[in-house]
């Protein structure tokens, strides 16, 4: 018997991708303030005595009246809807992102620790995360199991033929300083430098708060290096397709989707050792792993990949072979239900 699936957005605005896939689903779906009767803040109630208890006390009288058997919380920001957890024994609460900032340091572990109901079980999107989440949330002490399930980007692309033509240098991200776009800039303009701007241009897809800071400071290097902002695009595929190698020049992440991607569609990384990215990109195997301080090191690490056609298609394989084992759709689903099944044992 298929199980009955009521979704909860904190969506403020008509979402209709979202209303036509549920609908395919076969899933009810119904906002935050249907439940509550008051519109979603910017920041989680938790931090709120008045508002978590108002949020524990609506979800769990929601549950009761339409039956439901396990409550599944999905957040990007630590903390959201944790009220909601309360609702039902052995709860999962799936956290995008790991716990950051002053609150967190300060008052997760005197104060939001103890909102997360025992037995209940976070999931981690990387080994990065999880560690931050056990020692700030104190989850043993509270009895809280934390796992880590990696993300997946899809199926596998199948093989296809090097791209000719210059090397092509991807990156796909929000334009923003944790991603570090000037020193990126520098980076291309060095690599430029040392293979000559006739043989390999640089292209960032995604939009954010620097992508003018960074296009003008593109534009002092346009004589010496190929370098384009391309904003938001829907074909993202194509730029995998058409690239040779991809690069992140974070100065912190926690799990990167857009380098998981490019190991699906085979691509190679140069990416920085920070947060969860050394968990995806193994150092000499599938890329490399540079320091996110380091320009020249950067620089060096991207030309000595693209050397020689046998190093990248060693790398190509290598990274459709990763792919495979460690973020398949497949193994995704394994890990899941076996959360699922644990029942917070």
């Amino acid at each position: 018997m298929g199980a009955s699936v009521t979704l909860v957005s904190t969506m403020t605005a008509a979402d209709t991708e979202m209303e036509h896939l549920c609908a395919d689903l076969g899933v009810t779906l119904i906002t935050y303030p249907e439940v509550i009767g008051q519109p979603p803040v910017a920041r989680p109630s938790v931090w709120s005595p008045r508002r978590f208890a108002r949020e524990r006390r609506t979800f769990r009288r929601y549950a009761d009246t339409r039956g439901f058997t396990r409550v599944v919380v999905s957040a990007g920001t630590p903390g959201l809807l944790l009220g909601a957890l309360h609702s039902k024994p052995n709860g999962i609460y799936i956290l995008h992102t790991y716990p950051h900032g002053l609150r967190q340091r300060l008052l997760a572990r005197p104060y939001l620790s103890f909102r997360i109901p025992r037995g209940s079980q976070i999931v981690c999107v990387s080994n990065f995360q999880r560690q931050i989440v056990e020692r700030l949330w104190r989850t043993v002490r509270r009895g809280v199991r934390v796992w880590t399930v990696v993300n997946s980007c899809g199926p596998a692309v199948p093989q296809h033929p090097t791209p000719s033509g210059p090397w092509q240098i991807l990156t796909v991200s929000m334009v923003e300083a944790y991603k570090q776009p000037i020193a990126w800039v520098n980076v291309a303009a060095r690599v430029s430098g040392i293979l000559g701007r006739e043989n390999v241009r640089f292209i960032w897809v995604g939009d954010g708060a620097l992508r003018d800071a960074a296009e003008h400071h593109a534009h002092s290097f346009s004589s010496l290096a190929d370098i384009s902002f391309v904003g938001s695009r829907s074909d993202v595929g194509n730029y995998y397709k058409s690239s040779h190698l991809y690069f992140q020049y974070s100065s912190i992440e926690n799990m990167s989707l857009a380098v998981i991607d490019a190991l699906r569609h085979g691509l190679p990384s140069v990416v920085t050792d920070v947060g969860g990215l050394p968990e995806i990109i193994e150092d000499g195997v599938t890329g490399r792993v540079i320091s996110p301080t380091s320009e020249e090191e950067a620089a060096l690490a991207i030309t000595s990949i693209l050397s020689g056609d046998a190093v990248l298609q060693h790398l190509e394989l290598e990274a459709k072979i990763k792919y495979r084992k460690q973020f398949s759709v497949s193994q995704w689903e394994r890990e899941i239900l076996k959360i699922h099944a644990d029942e917070g044992s």
